[in-house]
């Protein structure tokens, strides 16, 4: 099931379903909502989603609340994650996924919201969408990366296939200090990308589906943890850089579990906060994980927590073709 596709004129609805972070920076808010009005959207915050509460923006309930709220609203087009955090995992007890598949609505973030993403896929088979949040993403100053935006509209406002996806010539993981909003003052310093990298041959095609791979531990060993099976599955690490020994010991678990014998492909995002010698090692890791299985692998590519970063639709079909160095999204996410 896809979602309507988003048209100018639309209402996007904002929600925190884990950090407060809305409420510590809302210069941020700010400007990611004026960009998005500024492209002929109309924006609501939920009721809770600027709150702080804790080490989270609000209770369970009410986190939950401000979900149900927007899925209900036929107004709103879409519903974007104002950031993430590390406790989404507290609402899937709360979800009601029955009204969730009754109301098909453009559900988007990344980082911790793989935990929703992919639940929601998992429990609704509705389409979602990992891509960029309001306060990271959209909030760019002076405006959001232009790779960004254009996946952005690609993905969510037409229902014709995506297409191939071509890497970004530049990147950054550059934060200048919102705290203090230096934020504000220029944009981030862009570095040339050395591109992405092809590290197993062959063609695979299947139904995209993952995340944060830190975030999908939450759903280990639960109803929430997806069919995998004839799956590209995507991984990105987090802002907290996880060394390569610790995604050694997560992609051994996944071997273990027999998640490597059903993909159809692995994409991996270029990550965070690494060294350069720890990037080499996490490609090295990588492969050595997935090797034998027979399926294509590609690193360092443009999604996650770097910037800028493209959308990965859960539950649209995609193909790797290594030989071409090619990948391509084979279907439209949204109707």
């Amino acid at each position: 099931m896809k979602p309507p596709r988003l048209r100018s004129g639309d209402t996007i609805g904002i929600v925190s379903p884990s950090w407060g972070g809305a409420s510590a920076f809302p210069h941020r808010v700010q400007n990611g909502i004026a960009y998005l009005q500024a492209q002929g959207f109309k924006v609501v915050t939920a009721p809770h989603a600027l709150n702080e509460h804790g080490f989270v923006s609000d209770t369970p309930e009410n986190r939950t609340a401000d979900i149900h709220e927007m899925f209900e609203r036929p107004e709103i087009r879409a519903i974007v994650a104002a950031i993430g955090g590390d406790h989404s995992c507290h609402l899937l007890p709360h979800l009601d996924f029955d009204l969730i598949r009754a109301n098909p609505t453009i559900f988007m973030g990344y980082s911790d919201i793989t935990v929703l993403n992919v639940a929601i896929w998992h429990q609704c088979s509705m389409v979602t969408f990992n891509g960029p949040a309001l306060i990271p993403d959209l909030a760019e100053y002076p405006a959001p990366l232009q790779y960004t935006a254009e996946s952005f509209s690609r993905s969510v406002q037409s229902p014709e296939p995506i297409g191939v996806v071509h890497p970004s010539t530049e990147w950054t993981e550059e934060i200048l200090n919102w705290r203090e909003q230096l934020d504000l003052t220029r944009p981030r310093k862009m570095e040339r990308s050395p591109g992405w990298s092809w590290l197993h041959p062959g063609v695979g095609e299947g139904i995209l589906v993952g995340g944060c791979v830190e975030s999908l531990q939450h759903l280990r060993g639960t109803r929430y943890w997806p069919n995998l099976e004839g799956a590209i599955l995507f991984l990105e690490t987090s802002e907290e850089a996880p060394t390569p020994a610790r995604v050694d010991g997560i992609l051994m678990d996944y071997e273990n579990m027999g998640v490597f014998n059903g993909l159809t492909g692995l994409l991996f995002g270029r990550p965070m906060g690494y060294t350069e010698e720890m990037k080499e090692a996490l490609r090295q890791i990588v492969s050595d994980r997935t090797a034998g299985f027979g399926f294509p692998v590609v690193s360092d590519m443009d999604f996650g927590h770097t910037a800028p970063q493209f959308v990965l639709p859960i539950g649209c079909r995609a193909q790797i073709d290594s030989e071409r160095q090619r990948f391509t999204i084979l279907e439209g996410a949204v109707s």
